[in-house]
């Protein structure tokens, strides 16, 4: 049997803040979150589009595009589920950087 170590330094595409996002409050009610999507600056990239996963439940939309001056870009994430529940969805940020064509944001969404 054969131990294998690697070692390095790993790099990461981009910074999401926040890493996951959460929708909580009243059902029936406006919910939305602002996503900052901070690119590395050795993977430079422009958002192609944003969509969800199920379709119902969440909807992104690019407000800032990445550009060199700000360094960031931002989408705004909006609950579309009207009735009281918990519900899981994956918006899907589509890149220009082939290395990393896309980019996975988890959402939860708590109504009461």
């Amino acid at each position: 049997m054969f131990n294998l170590v690697v070692t390095g330094k790993v790099l990461k595409f981009a910074e999401i803040r926040p890493a996951q996002i959460r929708l909580e409050g009243q059902a029936g009610t406006p919910l939305a979150v602002e996503v900052e999507i901070l690119p590395n600056k050795d993977y430079p990239f422009t958002i192609l589009g944003v969509q969800s996963q199920r379709n119902d439940a969440v909807r992104g939309e690019l407000i800032e595009q990445c550009n060199t001056a700000t360094n960031r870009c931002v989408i705004r994430v909006e609950n579309l589920k009207t009735t009281s529940g918990r519900y899981a969805d994956t918006l899907i940020v589509r890149t220009d950087n082939a290395a990393r064509p896309s980019l996975a944001i988890s959402v939860v969404g708590i109504l009461h």
